[in-house]
């Protein structure tokens, strides 16, 4: 088994590219059924959950299929990738941090449209540092790569001196983290319209007090998801509270459900506590929901709450999480394309953004009747899911009104 614990990759994309080899090569033919998840975590040396993620991957390729009490059969042959040829184009991808739920998605995305084009990808961590993640965009051009995906730990949402030297040199290269520069090469999601659907559908569910918490106060960020608050808060004539808004106290990602958690004991003791939170990503959003909890205020019927992201964390939390969902996959895959296209030396758009869509889980009371609710507009950007509420087991995808 082609396992290595020590290589930048995650365990359970090596298992998933291993058990696709096998089926290439024929040793699992069309039909055959797989051992069991406990058996191939002993062979592989994992855990069963990496089973479960590497398989459900392959499944929802429609490589393998599962049938419920019977077992995981191979489905098809996967198509071969094309091979780069000798001395082919290599991608590198700088990744803040491999453990980042939300950019480790992005980077699974990447990786898999990379083997579909058959071009090599190699991953670099900045350790959440300045300094390693200039050393590795050093690294990657030192090694010869032929362009890079980064994801800047920089949450100025400026470009650092690195990444405005590659620009300036125009080495091909994307940001798969937001940077206010207009010319320079991004792929993310409408993060305006994502601030928008989420208070939109706290509106919609009788919320009338809804605040916002963001990174930091008038960053570029913190002002592109509220202005789609703020504007949703206005077409229901609802007053935009500057008390209601909040920031971060602790810088960094890895700080951000450190921070909602804190956020969270601050909103407990107000006496005039909002109704519905939208939170800035799914960390803190979890992070506030606990500290909420923790200090006997219940959610959703106290406080709603509503996160962006849609990390694989949210379903499994305390109240489970509703979320206004980006397509990590689609970044991720698109990031490839367009570094492939900027080495190719075509036209493409220096920035492109993807629809982002809700999902509806517990934390934000769907099912709950809130009293003197607001009538919603003649054209809502969501309709509330009949049925839902806290009983409910599986997510509503609600897709976005044109």
């Amino acid at each position: 088994m082609h396992i290595d614990p020590g290589a930048a990759t995650p365990l359970y994309q090596q298992v998933a590219a291993d058990i696709r080899r096998r089926i290439v090569s024929g040793a699992l033919p069309i039909g055959g059924q797989l051992p069991p998840h406990r058996e191939l975590a002993t062979r592989y040396g994992v855990s069963v959950i990496t089973i479960n993620k590497a398989l459900a991957g392959l499944v929802s390729e429609g490589i393998l299929r599962s049938r419920v009490g019977q077992g995981t059969f191979v489905a098809m042959r996967p198509p071969v990738a094309p091979q780069p040829r000798q001395g082919g184009v290599t991608i590198g991808f700088v990744l803040r941090d491999l453990s980042s739920p939300y950019f480790s998605l992005v980077a699974h995305g990447a990786q898999q449209r990379a083997d579909e084009l058959g071009f090599g990808l190699l991953f670099a961590s900045s350790s959440n540092r300045l300094d390693r993640e200039d050393e590795q965009l050093r690294r990657f051009r030192d090694l010869g790569t032929d362009g890079l995906i980064i994801v800047s730990m920089n949450r100025t949402y400026r470009l650092t001196e690195s990444i405005q030297a590659l620009h300036d040199a125009r080495y091909p290269f994307v940001m798969a983290s937001y940077t206010a520069e207009h010319d320079v090469p991004f792929v993310g999601s409408d993060l305006d319209r994502a601030g928008y659907l989420a208070t939109q559908h706290l509106i919609s569910l009788g919320r009338r007090r809804i605040g916002y918490i963001g990174d930091r106060v008038g960053s570029d960020l913190f002002e592109v998801r509220a202005g789609g608050y703020r504007r949703a808060l206005r077409e229901h004539a609802l007053p935009v509270d500057p008390a209601l808004a909040f920031q971060y106290p602790f810088e960094g990602e890895w700080n951000d459900y450190r921070s909602g958690y804190a956020l969270g004991e601050r909103l407990a003791a107000m006496p005039d506590r909002p109704d519905g939170m939208f939170v800035f990503n799914d960390l803190g959003a979890l992070g506030l929901q606990d500290g909420l909890l923790d200090r006997g205020v219940r959610v959703p019927e106290d406080v709603a709450i509503v996160g962006l992201d849609d990390i694989e964390l949210a379903a499994r939390a305390r109240v489970p999480l509703t979320t206004v969902k980006q397509p990590t996959d689609r970044i991720g895959a698109l990031a490839v394309d367009m570094v492939l296209a900027r080495i190719r030396g075509e036209a493409m758009p220096a920035r492109r953004f993807f629809e982002p869509t809700l999902v509806v889980r517990q934390s934000c009371g769907a099912g709950l009747v809130i009293a003197d609710e607001i009538p919603r507009p003649e054209r809502p950007a969501l309709a509330r899911r009949p049925g839902a509420g806290s009983r409910a087991r599986a997510p509503a995808v609600v897709p976005p009104v044109p």
